[in-house]
This record gives C-alpha cells, sequence and structure tokens, in this order.
C-alpha cells in the first residue's frame, strides 16, 4: 500500500522473503521519475534465469542480506552483506545465491548512465528550521 503527497511517496513492501515472485518494483508504486529501483530476494540456491544488460541506465546492486557471486562480462565475484556493485549499460550480467540455508536480499537502483549533474554536497539546501517530531 503507497502513501502518496506532493513531496513525498511511501511504500510498505513487507519483508524481502515474502515479496511476490522475489522481486518488488518501486517506480510506480513511489510514483519515481529519474530511477527504477526493486527490491529482491534470491531463495537459497537460486539464480538469475538469464544474462542481461540495459540500453542506456547503470545498475548499482546493494547486497543486504546473505552472500553469492556476481558475473559480469564472464568475471565472476564473491558478493555478501555490504557488497555494492555498479554496472555500467553494456556490462552482461547475472547473480546467484551459493548458500543452500539463507535468502540473498538485495536492492537494484537504475538510473541513465551520465544524467548525475547533482548530488548531495552541490544540490542539498541546509534549513534553519528546528527539527520536530
Amino acid at each position: 500500500m503507497a502513501d502518496q503527497n506532493a513531496s513525498y511517496s511511501v511504500f510498505e513492501a513487507g519483508p524481502f522473503r515474502q515479496l511476490d515472485k522475489g522481486k518488488q518494483f518501486l517506480k510506480d508504486s513511489l510514483n519515481l521519475n529519474s530511477m527504477e529501483v526493486s527490491l529482491n530476494s534470491l531463495p537459497p540456491g537460486g539464480q538469475f534465469p538469464f544474462l542481461h544488460k540495459h540500453k542506456e541506465n547503470e545498475e548499482l546492486y546493494l547486497i543486504i542480506h546473505g552472500q553469492g557471486q556476481f558475473q559480469v562480462d564472464g568475471n565472476i565475484f564473491p558478493v555478501q552483506e555490504g557488497s555494492s556493485i555498479r554496472i555500467a549499460p553494456e556490462g552482461v550480467r547475472s547473480l546467484r545465491n551459493t548458500s543452500q540455508e539463507q535468502h540473498l536480499e538485495f536492492i537494484v537502483i537504475q538510473a541513465q548512465q551520465h544524467s548525475l549533474k547533482q548530488w548531495v554536497s552541490t544540490d542539498g539546501i541546509p534549513l534553519e528550521e528546528p527539527i520536530t517530531w
């Protein structure tokens, strides 16, 4: 269920292990207009069913629970909780869960390559008003 306002959107997906088909895209749920974000869970021994790449979007994978192996352009390397992996659009990629006991949970963020023009230090505006809860 989503809560949307002119200034913010909130969506509660629930526990990663209970995601429908192991994936929840957030673009429509949060009315995102500059990126796609997905919440993902691969079961023990699970893997992406195919290799893939993108036309314009780079991807950032944030591993938040579990362990696995990532493959990019034929290079295979281990990933675990705390791993961050950026992949250019043309990078041919796949991911698998190497554990036989726990889910591999991760977030994927997609944005158009070279589109970031401002970030925290150049876009953020500190305000003087006090924080009230």
